[in-house]
């Protein structure tokens, strides 16, 4: 092969790399856009059915019970008939539920509903996309484009308040949930043109099974488990119960809070884009510091937005704590890119998110326990997004990371 066909080769993997990125990244601004709307929709649905904010909770919590039950199996399946078709599947899926989701009219329908989505629509995404970067991306390209996929987060933080506030507002909440399930069928055959069939000679898929006492034996990923759970406690909580609080406690209206939803998602999408950026190329080796001290400053700045009176200081405080918080959450879930390779990875990974989802199934629940206790105020759930992140900082201390 000549220098030019080389070039050529080069330049087309380049480019549908792209495109491949291009596509986890909308699929994951579906998995963000799936669980910021519940949020939003609660506030009308509860008008609607009375339901109280422990109900809230639970409906919050369900879905990430699923989640958690699976994760783990899903990442062994992975294993076996490979990350494309699970990745297809959990886009289509979201939409099949979403879609089902508009016609409930009891809680334990709802709380059904949202149990499955995250069993069976969420479940395999985020290990089957990751592994999709570690078969297609060198080492040193990891981060970045891990950084890239989770700035879906800031994404849908931003256009997502933007849109389904409004949508809401404008047709209700049933109608909503069925046009944004339309958008996710769409993104999953997106997906299915872009994600290639046949991987190349390189990046074969491997279909070995590892045990998962082989996998649980390595103390690194029970380090990253725990401090997954803390900081998704942190981020899950909050993100779920953003809406309610800026509209119970602030007084906005559901418009207004969309849009300090989406400042505050924006500040997280620059964090994303920029902070992985940077971290994986003048950080590497050091990402258990950054996790440590973006973390507590990202923490410091939440708990403190809760005594601010004035809405634009409060949109810039929340925006900053959104910022650190999010390089924190990218820099540490793309250390398993970094730490396990071949068939130990999947479960790994998968494990991981176990730990981070089991912080969202707690989370909810937790905080629409302290909102009772405390008669409405939600000075206790800002107490356990201190707590929370306090941990994350002290957890991630006992892992060791090799420049």
């Amino acid at each position: 092969m000549n220098w030019m066909e080389e070039t050529n080769k080069v330049s087309t993997t380049s480019k549908n790399n792209g495109w491949m990125l291009f596509a986890l990244f909308l699929g994951y601004v579906m998995i963000y856009i799936d669980k910021l709307t519940i949020g939003v929709a609660l506030v009308p649905m509860a008008q609607e059915y009375g339901l109280s904010a422990e109900n809230k909770g639970l409906i919050m919590s369900a879905f990430f019970l699923g989640y958690m039950f699976l994760q783990i199996p899903a990442g062994i399946l992975n294993n076996k008939i490979g990350s494309r078709i699970i990745l297809i599947g959990s886009i289509a899926c979201i939409g099949l539920f979403m879609f089902f989701f508009g016609f409930g009219s009891s809680l334990l329908y709802f709380v059904v509903i949202r149990f499955l989505s995250g069993a069976i629509a969420h479940s395999g995404y985020p290990s089957s996309a990751s592994k999709e970067l570690l078969l297609n991306y060198p080492v040193e390209k990891r981060t970045f484009a891990q950084g890239i996929l989770l700035a879906s987060s800031g994404v849908a933080g931003f256009i997502g308040p933007i849109l389904v506030s409004p949508l809401i507002k404008n047709v209700g909440w049933r109608t909503a949930y069925q046009v944004i399930a339309a958008v996710a069928i769409a993104v999953a055959v997106f997906i299915a043109i872009k994600i290639p069939k046949n991987k190349p000679a390189a990046a074969v898929e491997t279909k070995k099974s590892m045990s998962m006492r082989e996998v649980w034996s390595d103390y690194r990923v029970w380090v990253l488990t725990f401090a997954a759970l803390a900081i998704n406690s942190l981020l899950y909580g909050f993100t779920s119960w953003l809406p309610t609080y800026l509209i119970v406690e602030k007084g906005l209206d559901l418009v207004q809070a969309g849009y300090i939803n989406s400042i505050t998602g924006l500040f997280a999408l620059v964090g994303a884009i920029g902070g992985s950026y940077v971290i994986g190329k003048y950080f590497a080796g050091k990402e258990k510091m950054i996790i440590f001290t973006f973390c507590l400053i990202g923490t410091l700045l939440m708990f403190s937005a809760y005594f601010v009176g004035s809405f634009v200081l409060l949109t810039i405080i929340l925006g900053l704590a959104n910022f650190f918080l999010i390089i924190t959450f990218i820099t540490m879930m793309s250390l398993p890119l970094k730490l396990f390779a071949g068939e130990r990875f999947t479960p790994s990974y998968a494990t991981i998110g176990t730990g981070g989802v089991l912080g969202g199934v707690l989370a909810p629940i937790i905080i629409g326990k302290l909102l009772t206790l405390f008669n409405g105020a939600f000075l206790g759930a800002f107490f356990f997004f201190l707590i929370a992140g306090a941990l994350t900082s002290i957890i991630i201390l006992f892992i060791k990371i090799k420049k």
